[in-house]
């Protein structure tokens, strides 16, 4: 017998990525039965110091980089970007094509593939810093080069854990990730919060978790946002690092998908919100 999946039924279902990003995940929030609501965590913006990515292009270039792992769309669009400022979108291309190409998940090597062309040697089978590191575990990586594009403000697990095994790791920051200065947005998620009319929050990244409570810092205490959350929403972690990043906060972690993409999130907490 097949199973129907779940729906939403009419419920809140509140997204933390950044503007020009949650349409997607609207979409299919939508698709699901729920009602989406635009809570933009994260606001992107390019660097305009290009020399780490000039070093980094000359650094492929001379042979000298054994991985590169992109974690993010942003951070593929925002290297290329700047490639493209500094007339090396062809010495980037073909740096690349000299290394092994991780990416963390599928979106992000489609991404690559599709618009870029750049062949992606591995994906993980966990889509996340942890499935990466499991990647690594199984081969010896002690004194290879690795490089990370990646936004400035990034949890820095990922890098600290691979140096741990003796890597040579460098994050190239291609972005950096602020916080959204909307203060309207911030009141009106305030007051819908209190009121309880959203059912769901979705973390993406330790980031987002972080910044939504810069974000209500003005508006009430820690321990007033902690209960605020925790009685009134169910909090969705799209991996174990976000994850922890609530804990820490004090924050309950309700749902966390077993494939760490939003659509299984929305799964997940279909399923959560369905049993009885």
């Amino acid at each position: 017998m097949v199973q129907k999946t779940p729906i939403l039924k009419g419920k809140v279902v509140a997204i933390t990525r950044p503007v020009g990003q949650a349409e997607e995940a609207g979409k299919l929030i939508e698709e699901k039965g729920g009602i989406p609501y635009y809570i933009p965590a994260i606001e992107i913006k390019g660097l305009s110091n290009f020399e780490p990515i000039k070093k980094f292009i000359a650094e492929m270039l001379d042979l000298q980089v054994d991985y590169v792992i992109f974690m993010s769309t942003n951070g593929i669009k925002y290297l290329f970007s700047a490639a493209e400022e500094l007339k090396q979108t062809r010495q980037l291309k073909e740096g690349l094509a000299t290394t092994f190409v991780i990416a963390v998940g599928p979106r992000t090597a489609e991404a690559l593939e599709k618009d870029y062309t750049v062949h992606v040697s591995l994906v993980p089978t966990k889509y996340s810093s942890e499935g990466l590191l499991e990647c690594f575990e199984k081969g010896e990586v002690a004194g290879k080069k690795i490089r990370i594009p990646r936004t400035s403000n990034a949890t820095p697990t990922l890098t600290e854990k691979l140096k741990e095994m003796g890597a040579d790791v460098e994050e190239i920051y291609v972005y950096e990730s602020g916080l959204p200065a909307d203060e309207k947005l911030k009141d009106k998620f305030y007051l819908d919060l209190t009121a309880g009319k959203i059912g769901a929050i979705v973390f993406g990244s330790g980031l987002s978790a972080k910044n939504i409570f810069k974000m209500l810092s003005g508006k009430a205490s820690m321990n007033n946002l902690q209960s605020l959350i925790n009685s009134k929403v169910t909090t969705v972690a799209i991996g174990p690092t976000t994850a922890e990043a609530l804990t820490e906060m004090g924050i309950k972690v309700d749902v966390m998908p077993e494939d760490y993409l939003f659509e299984k999130a929305l799964e997940a907490l279909a399923k959560y919100w369905n049993t009885p």
